[in-house]
């Protein structure tokens, strides 16, 4: 089969069968005739032998025995058989014979049969037989030869098989349907329903094994939306805790111990990202479909406030933020926007250890760009760097590609590669490798 071509298992199967039945019916037909024929020649030739070697001649050179006739000499024959006839194209005990015929539809006007018969006493006899056809009486007569009668009975016998072929395969393919809409309807509620029976053995085995591997994946999903609930859930008491006891420390601690200071940043920074993934898994384990209440959003507000909101994820970093920003207002849902945006600019500063952070609000698109630049000695224009192709981005732009599909939003994403300027050697100085995500919000 061609690579890549598809085509109904129904319909190839059909053809095939079909193709398979033609080429023998038509092997056959053809056979049916042959054989016919070369029956009908070898009857003549067997009479026309036996006429030549029980008949005395005497002294005459030519004897009539019914519509045979025998000749002692080739230069005996009729002009018309000599005409046809070679003395060459004699063999002994060979059939010649020429027939007469307009066409395949039509009876033949006449036919030229010859046969040459070598005697015991060495001398040789010539038999001929002539057909013509009879005369006609002015009306046309539809007569159906034996060529046209097996061709006939081929396409009678291809059409019957045909429809038995038909019949066949509407006989199978009817409970396979029956299986692929069955399959295609099964859902959480269809799944708690009984297998319905098919026709077949072979099909209700496959039923319970499609039945069984989806129940297996429902359970699968099911217990892990419920660690990610549950998991989530039992985490907010911790990071509440962790919160409410880096907010006392803060007023414990004196200012001038720096160390300490940057010790319980990091941990109020780190409750902060826990607080926020523990939203976001909620959010995204809730089974419900309903519509998100909206109401009115600044985007050009809520960006600005969330970008200098996860600014301590920048601290200790040479990283420059961008802002680029229009004013744009859209009825969304307030939690889920937040999740979502927050959860890009998140994604794009916590990667960013050296070079720039480009944020752009134009109409509904929002597009975050972060640019990694770096010293690269030593490595070569060919050689690709590990890290990216680790995907160091992956997790956090899957949590995104998910926040996006529930909400339906456009969203795209790619990676972002400029190598700059190599020496004698080929080795690259500086490199600037990113991603570019870009959130269509409707």
């Amino acid at each position: 089969m061609v690579n890549g071509l598809r085509i109904s298992l129904r319909r190839y199967v059909l053809w095939s069968l079909l193709s398979l039945a033609a080429v023998v019916i038509v092997l056959f037909s053809i056979q049916s005739s042959d054989s016919f024929f070369d029956g009908m020649d070898g009857m003549l030739r067997n009479t026309m032998i036996r006429a030549a070697q029980s008949t005395d001649l005497g002294n005459s050179n030519h004897v009539q025995i019914l519509d045979l006739h025998v000749y002692a000499n080739y230069e005996d024959l009729p002009e018309e058989v000599k005409q046809r006839f070679l003395k060459e194209s004699f063999t002994p005990y060979s059939l010649l014979k020429d027939i007469n015929k307009p066409d395949w539809f039509s009876r033949p006007i006449s036919a030229h049969f010859a046969v040459l018969v070598p005697l015991d006493d060495g001398s040789k006899r010539y038999v001929t037989q002539i057909f013509l056809a009879p005369p006609s009486e002015g009306k046309k007569h539809f007569r159906i030869n034996h060529m046209i009668y097996s061709a006939i009975i081929g396409v009678v016998a291809l059409v019957s098989f045909s429809v038995a072929l038909l019949f066949l395969m509407r006989s199978v393919s009817r409970p396979i349907e029956s299986l692929q809409r069955w399959a295609a309807s099964l859902d959480e509620k269809e799944l708690d329903k009984p297998i319905p029976t098919f026709r077949y053995k072979e099909l209700n085995v496959l039923a319970e094994m499609i039945h069984g591997s989806l129940q297996n994946v429902r359970t699968t999903l099911n217990r892990e939306r419920e660690f990610v609930n549950h998991a989530s859930h039992e985490l907010r008491t911790p990071i509440a805790v962790i919160r409410s006891s880096a907010a006392l420390l803060h007023r414990v601690i004196d200012k001038e111990n720096t160390k300490a200071n940057n010790a319980l940043a990091r941990v109020d920074h780190a409750s902060k990202t826990m607080a926020d993934l523990t939203e976001t898994l909620l959010w995204l384990g809730r089974n419900e479909e309903v519509a998100l209440p909206e109401e009115k959003l600044n985007l050009k507000t809520i960006v600005e406030v969330l970008s200098d909101d996860l600014m301590y994820l920048l601290s200790g970093k040479d990283v420059y933020v961008q802002l680029q920003l229009c004013e744009c207002e859209l009825m969304l849902p307030k939690t889920a926007s937040e999740i979502v945006i927050g959860n890009v600019i998140r994604n794009a500063y916590q990667h960013t250890h050296q070079g720039k952070v480009t944020i752009s609000l134009k109409g509904t698109t929002l597009t975050v760009l972060n640019e990694e630049v770096r010293e690269d000695e030593g490595t070569s224009l060919s050689e690709p760097n590990n890290h990216e192709l680790d995907g160091g981005f992956g997790i956090g732009l899957k949590l995104i590609d998910k926040l996006c599909t529930k909400l339906k939003w456009g969203y795209t994403h790619e990676r972002v590669s400029d190598q700059g300027a190599r020496d004698d050697q080929g080795n690259v100085h500086c490199v600037t490798k990113g991603c570019r995500v870009v959130l269509t919000l409707r």
